[in-house]
């Protein structure tokens, strides 16, 4: 049975359990065991945890085969293909498709990953755990806030990025705000 490691809270798994929701994909249905790694209590930084993602990452899917994916949007890939059905979170056409890439990656780039920067600089939960830079988590929150109005253009005209479908863009950058309050 594949395994879905994954924790509350942090944005990329966020983001595959957004995508789940979404495709309306029920985990059970096709097998799928998540189990909660406890984070905060350093769950992940331990050797059976590290076992399955040497990087102690979140998420990692573990497959019937013992390998493991350890993107959350290759996870998302992955998922899409085993329940085909559903809305095209990736797009439906080769256009829609480039827009979707190009969307994500820059939500995730100059949103999801600054704001990331900027919490595990600036927040007392990675004291310790990470060498921590104070003065690079507003550096890092400014960038992020800098893109907002990019993406407020993009959404002025339509309630999702592309073709005012919902999309793993959307729920990027959907992930990408929620985590940002944690960021400040």
């Amino acid at each position: 049975m594949p395994t879905l490691y994954t924790t509350t809270r942090a944005p990329n798994p966020r983001r595959v359990h957004l995508f789940l929701a979404a495709k309306g994909i029920d985990p059970a249905q096709i097998g799928l065991e998540i189990v909660q790694v406890d984070m905060a209590g350093a769950q992940n930084r331990q050797p059976e945890y590290l076992a399955i993602h040497p990087l102690g990452q979140l998420p990692a899917l573990q497959l019937d085969d013992g390998a493991v994916i350890g993107d959350s949007m290759a996870m998302c890939r992955y998922l899409d293909q085993l329940s085909p059905t559903g809305p095209a979170l990736f797009g439906a056409t080769p256009l829609q498709q480039v827009w979707v890439d190009q969307f994500s990656r820059q939500a995730e780039l100059e949103v999801l990953f600054p704001l990331m920067l900027a919490f595990q600089h600036g927040h007392p939960f990675w004291a310790g755990k990470v060498e921590q830079v104070a003065e690079f988590a507003p550096v890092s929150r400014r960038r992020a806030l800098s893109r907002f109005g990019y993406f407020d253009q993009c959404l002025s005209t339509a309630d999702y990025l592309v073709d005012n479908t919902l999309t793993v863009a959307d729920l990027t950058l959907y992930a990408a705000l929620d985590f940002g309050r944690l960021a400040g």
